[in-house]
């Protein structure tokens, strides 16, 4: 007897044709092509916020059903059913399951969002409900604050967790892990026996898992600390650079292989099979490779000393103050003291605009003279003319005119190296990367330290004082790909700069006009960085970069396109396959003719 679909079954999606031209999209089936880049990123941005409304709406919807279904208990009934397997919960999460069309575990995750939406974190999800972060970055806030009972704290990680995400401009960028470390942060600070015990439950929970994947392959899942994981991956990668430029490997590959020949006790090599192979797998190789391993973390001089101020772990994000400790006390750690003020002058700032350079009297008081754009000399010499050109970052010299009132208590101005002003000094470099904690692109979670230094408005090797500054006020880490994109992508501009309450923030402008801005989100890691002035920005200046090389061929090029790239692949599995059918098919006739040998062994009869 056939199956009859009842009347009540979930209905067609009406979606596809639905007039949204009323929340100013542009149908999606329609032609496109009319649409400028800036209107489909304008369609796009309205999708993502709509996307994140009915994420809220499912929310309501879900939290009805449960409503509606424990009302349909009977109040006596009621205590006996919440004693059962069968309880509340478990028959809401079923007509929750079959209206998503999703596993019970997304059926129960999303009622478990569900409630911490309404009864425990309503401002977070106010931020959802506005497209100021997504679902995915809303249930990390939900991870993080999980174990904080009391009402009155939950209520006020609530308040301070939505008002940081609120006042970032353009929290469209905030990564996940960003959003998590907001909202960890805020929770070990509220109550650090909270996060002591859920370390101490994912400390106990470390485990080797392995998983089957597609064609043959299977995946090994190592789930240990966050520090032993970063050093684990960084001395895989030490021990792959030891290949030579033609191993033919992607970088991953390279990684897998590496890591099985470890765990195995294989030996690993470089497979460019060519005689001037110049890979390198000696233990001296090894030894110095692995010598420059380094994992860094930061944190207030109070929490070594017993403090629960959070500290941060660079490529993972807000750490405990107990797992700072922790990581203090292992005997492969260095703990190194940094003082801010060694970044500051000794005397105190001028104030806003007071500051002149030598040779600059006629054009102070508007802005910072390192920011200006003089008619730029072809030679040092000629930069030089017949007085020296002070460096910003190191002259001896005061500039401040005799006499002028003293502004700001601190000065930031010791932040390049004496002997090359090009390069930041090791305080200013630690400073910088830690305040932005990855790669400053937004949405970008490249780790700070595995990025380059880039400096927004770019440096004047010939005249340092005519361009950007080694600074605080002018250095950002991007990751290779981002900076190249900086640099190289014409219309394309980036921005750093200070504003009056101390806090830097940055924005970035894509060719299509559209910017999106953002706060170095672990300024909270230097509170008295708000309290300093730079020299370069006294007079509220931006620092701002644009693409410098446009042409093509100036950029790095693939050895193929992508398109090739997809098309040599598909060829090299279809040729695997091929030779793989062969070599069976052969096995096939070489078995089948085995047998029919055999066969004439026992019985004397030809085998034909």
């Amino acid at each position: 007897m056939g199956r009859h679909r009842d009347s009540r079954a979930l209905p067609p999606s009406a979606w596809p044709t639905a007039d949204l031209s009323g929340m100013g999209l542009a149908p999606a089936t329609g032609d496109l092509t009319e649409l400028s880049l800036s209107q489909l990123q304008h369609n796009l941005n309205i999708g993502k916020n709509g996307q994140a409304f009915l994420d809220w709406s499912q929310f309501q919807y879900a939290l009805a059903i449960y409503d509606r279904v424990a009302a349909g208990i009977a109040e006596e009934k009621l205590g006996a059913v919440e004693r059962s397997v069968i309880d509340v919960y478990s028959r809401a999460v079923l007509p929750v399951q079959t209206a998503m069309e999703c596993t019970d575990y997304q059926a129960r995750m999303l009622l478990d969002d569900a409630f911490a939406a309404r009864d425990r974190l309503p401002r977070c999800a106010e931020l959802l409900r506005v497209g100021r972060i997504d679902r995915r970055r809303f249930h990390k806030i939900v991870t993080e604050t999980d174990l904080l009972t009391d009402e009155l704290e939950i209520a006020l990680a609530d308040q301070l967790i939505a008002a940081e995400i609120a006042g970032l401009r353009g929290s469209a960028g905030l990564s996940e892990a960003e959003a998590a470390g907001i909202a960890r942060r805020h929770a070990i600070e509220i109550d650090p026996d909270a996060e002591r015990r859920k370390r101490e439950n994912a400390k106990a929970n470390r485990t080797v898992r392995s998983q089957s994947l597609d064609d043959g392959m299977a995946q090994l899942t190592v789930v240990a600390s966050a520090e032993d994981i970063r050093l684990a991956v960084k001395t895989l990668d030490a021990f792959i650079a030891g290949l030579c430029p033609n191993d033919p490997r992607t970088k991953g590959a390279a990684r897998s292989d590496a890591a099985i020949a470890r765990l195995l006790g294989r030996a690993f090599g470089c497979q460019c099979e060519r005689e001037d192979c110049t890979a390198r797998f000696d233990d001296a190789a090894l030894d110095t490779r692995a010598a420059r391993v380094v994992v860094h973390a930061i944190c207030d001089s109070t929490t070594l000393d017993g403090g629960d101020k959070s500290g941060v772990l660079d490529g993972y994000g807000v750490i405990s103050a107990d797992h700072v400790r922790e990581l203090a006390g292992r005997d492969d750690a260095a703990v190194h003291h940094h003082d801010l003020n060694d970044l500051c002058d000794d005397e105190p700032a001028d104030g806003p605009g007071d500051r002149v350079l030598p040779g600059e009297d006629d054009r102070a008081g508007d802005e910072a003279a390192v920011h200006r754009r003089p008619s730029r000399p072809d030679t040092p010499d000629e930069c030089r003319g017949d007085t020296p050109c002070p460096d910003p970052e190191n002259s001896d010299q005061d500039p401040r005119p005799p006499g002028d009132a003293p502004g700001p208590p601190a000065v930031i101005s010791r932040t390049a190296l004496p002997s090359d002003p090009y390069r930041p000094n090791t305080l200013t470099e630690v400073v910088t990367r830690f305040l932005w904690g990855t790669c400053s692109m937004p949405g970008c979670e490249r780790a700070a330290f595995s990025c380059d230094l880039d400096h927004v408005a770019e440096y004047d090797n010939i005249c340092p004082e005519q361009g950007g500054p080694t600074c605080i006020c002018n250095l950002q880490p991007k990751c290779r790909f981002h900076h190249l994109v900086k640099t190289s992508l014409e219309g394309f501009v980036d921005e750093l700069w200070i504003d009056p309450d101390g806090i830097y923030r940055s924005a970035v402008t894509t060719p299509e006009g559209v910017t999106v801005e953002s706060v170095a989100p672990n300024q909270w890691m230097f509170p008295t960085l708000a309290t300093m002035r730079c020299r370069h920005q006294l007079a509220g200046t931006v620092a701002t970069g644009t693409a410098t090389a446009t042409d093509p061929d100036a950029l790095p090029a693939r050895t193929r396109t992508r398109t090739q790239n997809k098309h040599a692949r598909r060829r090299a599995e279809r040729n695997r396959n091929r030779r793989d059918r062969e070599a069976r098919a052969a096995a096939e006739q070489k078995e089948a003719e085995r047998a029919r040998q055999a066969e004439f062994d026992e019985t004397g009869d030809p085998p034909f």
